[in-house]
């Protein structure tokens, strides 16, 4: 199993976040809400970039070896976290709304179409970093990283790539906004009020989807040690 095809489920678990593109959308859909929306997504990236590289430096800092304990972590990594992510589906499954039912949203998401770009920015920043979905994530793109470099250059290209791929949710729908003109506008309001309408569902089947695809990274690393 490469480096990426470990690295891209963890990336996609940052990334396929509904709340926060919500959030976005909802500023990048507010009057005068364009600057704001660039500052969190900018934000948003920084905040990944600052997470993965802390923890793959504190992770360096280890007493480890890269025989057979790296290997064991690069298998073990992805395939606990994707069996965590499953047991957590599942309960989200049953615990749901019903179907029709009101789903309140946070009293924050309310305000955020009235924030300033500097805030907007830090935000990004601290709900991208510290969250501990993206906390957990990051940190095992810093053991699979350091697992697969020794050089430092590769390293930063490695995180700066995981980075913008874990942000792709978050820069795309901006640079969209930017340069499609009106047809496309009228498409990122309809995916903001489906997010909003369907947010548990789409929570529940995304924490499922990635479960099963960290699952098979595992077992996928692991079959392939045994070959090797």
């Amino acid at each position: 199993m490469n480096e990426w095809g470990q690295l891209l489920p963890l990336a996609l678990t940052i990334a396929l976040s509904p709340l926060p593109l919500a959030a976005l959308l909802l500023m990048l859909l507010a009057p005068d809400g364009f600057k704001a929306a660039v500052g969190f997504s900018i934000g948003w990236f920084l905040g990944v970039l600052f997470s993965a590289t802390l923890l793959a430096l504190l992770s360096s800092l280890l007493p480890h070896d890269r025989g057979s304990g790296s290997r064991a972590l690069q298998v073990a990594v992805p395939l606990l976290l994707g069996i965590a992510l499953l047991v957590l589906g599942i309960v989200q499954w049953h615990d749901r709304p019903s179907r029709g039912a009101d789903v309140p949203l946070p009293r924050w998401l309310s305000a955020l179409d009235r924030l300033t770009p500097a805030r907007a920015t830090i935000i990004g920043v601290g709900y991208a970093a510290f969250r501990p979905k993206n906390l957990v994530m990051a940190a095992a793109a810093g053991v699979v990283i350091l697992g697969a470099h020794a050089d430092p250059t590769g390293i930063v290209i490695s995180v700066a790539v995981f980075a913008a791929l874990a942000s792709i949710t978050m820069l795309g729908p901006v640079l969209a906004y930017a340069f499609g003109g009106a047809a496309v506008h009228g498409r990122l309001a309809r995916l903001r009020e489906w997010l909003v309408r369907n947010m548990p569902t789409i929570t529940v089947i995304t924490v499922l989807l990635l479960g099963v695809f960290l699952v098979l990274a595992g077992l996928a690393a692991w079959s392939g040690q045994l070959l090797a």
